[in-house]
């Protein structure tokens, strides 16, 4: 016996892989001959277990699989090492990747390794994409409205630290995140879920809610809104990406036990702090444009930063005013089809999400969708602490590499993959394999 896990194959190109070669020494399962061929904009799961035998030395089990891209010059193999595995690029480069360099993919004991190639000649991508992924592709993905892309995003994006709350909030039932936004946009999230509360006069993150009497509000703080601008505007000055950053769950925590929602007064003040951001992006017709329907090319196609500041507050009344002409958007004006799951289960998450997109993504055209891929704490979870939030994003994570590619089509597929955890820049390479499956 021996630690097992899977590695799952997600082949975005238009080539099955073809088995070449494969050897092993001393593994108890490399089955890689039952996967003579990946078949083109598929994904398969192959289970690998290490030999860890009191009679062998398992530091020697290794095993190697090479595959071709059927009718191209071009191949890569699959190996093995004791706990770790790795894919080395022999005879193809992708952005990011040179030929004959070699991607870690790790271990993850009964866990799930992707390891993702897609596009096609002159234009492969795989794991460990560009940090500027959306311009190191804007040739093909320039022509593209918004509801013909898919780009990853972070729920909760500023709890990545909790920096003061209620007296039952802690890391377990507050943290959402493992790093700063600047580091999940350096790892490809593009749209940000991002919850301003006041606390102690300032503009900060926030992860609250209302458990009614007797424990009323509960929650935590996380990075500043300070912070967060300076994170994209040190992002921008050196990557020339689109960023949507979306303001919702506003309250004021200063206002005793009974929590607020902002006032007029609140959001322009917040709207004057946010102009702080270098690169908004004011439309040609600001008032009235639906964001969803432009060209990913109208924002950044002149290899400039855009930055987009989507707004939603609690209390219906709130207007934009002149903002509405200086980068700040109505969420009426990017209308996001979003409804997570409310579950800890992860199975059901998977089905309901998938049922979602199906019912309302019908065409390449139709709403845009956010898959909230994300697993959400009972009352039992959050008072003990187990499992964790971060515990249930890497539970989800699992699943978004063997669930989710196989649910696109032409017709219907994600344009923002909505996530906990970012700690990869493993779903961004997703969300390039499934532009590049679908067309656009």
């Amino acid at each position: 016996m021996g630690e097992g896990g899977t590695l799952v194959l997600v082949n975005g190109t238009p080539h099955p892989w073809n088995l070449t070669y494969q050897h092993s020494y001393q593994m108890n399962s490399w089955p890689f001959t039952n996967y003579s061929i990946i078949p083109d904009y598929s994904s398969v799961p192959v289970y690998i277990e290490w030999n860890e035998d009191i009679t062998v030395d398992p530091f020697n089990d290794a095993g190697e699989a090479t595959y071709a891209l059927a009718g191209t010059p071009y191949s890569f193999q699959i190996q093995a090492r004791y706990r770790y595995i790795q894919v080395e690029f022999q005879s193809i480069a992708t952005a990011g990747n040179d030929e004959g360099s070699t991607i870690g993919l790790g271990w993850d004991h009964n866990g799930n390794m992707p390891f993702i190639l897609s596009g096609n000649e002159g234009g492969f991508s795989s794991n460990n994409p560009p940090v500027a992924w959306m311009q190191d592709n804007i040739g093909k993905l320039g022509p593209r409205t918004l509801r013909q892309l898919t780009i990853p995003g972070s729920h909760d994006a500023g709890m990545y630290e909790l920096t003061g709350g209620t007296a039952f909030a802690n890391d377990a039932n507050t943290q959402t995140q493992t790093l700063s936004i600047g580091g999940q946009l350096t790892l490809g999230s593009r749209y940000f879920d991002s919850r301003p509360v006041i606390s102690d006069g300032q503009y900060v993150s926030g992860h609250y809610s209302d458990l009614t009497e007797p424990l009323g509000w509960q929650g935590g703080n996380g990075e500043s809104f300070d912070d967060i601008i300076s994170d994209i505007n040190d992002f921008t000055s050196t990557n020339k990406e689109l960023i949507i950053v979306n303001l919702s769950h506003d309250y004021d925590t200063d206002t005793g036990r009974d929590y607020q929602v902002f006032t007029q007064a609140q959001w322009d003040a917040l709207f004057e702090l946010l102009l702080g951001i270098n690169d908004l992006y004011v439309a040609p017709d600001p008032t009235t444009v639906d964001l969803t329907q432009l060209p990913l090319s109208d924002f950044i196609g002149d290899d400039n930063a855009a930055v987009v500041v989507i707004v939603q507050p609690n209390n219906g009344s709130i207007t934009l005013g002149d903002y509405n002409s200086l980068g700040f958007y109505t969420y009426s004006q990017f209308n996001a089809y979003n409804s997570y799951s409310d579950t800890d289960s992860d199975s059901d998450m998977s089905s309901d999400q998938l049922q979602k997109m199906r019912t309302v993504r019908t065409s390449p055209d139709a709403q845009e969708f956010l898959l909230s891929w994300t697993l959400t704490q009972d009352a039992a979870d959050a008072v003990t602490g187990y499992p964790t939030i971060l515990d249930l994003a890497a539970e989800a994570m699992q699943s978004l590499y063997t669930d989710v590619f196989p649910a696109c089509s032409n017709t219907t597929y994600p344009n923002i993959i909505f996530l906990d955890g970012w700690n990869t820049s493993d779903p961004t390479a997703l969300a390039l394999a499934i532009i590049d499956s679908v067309g656009g």
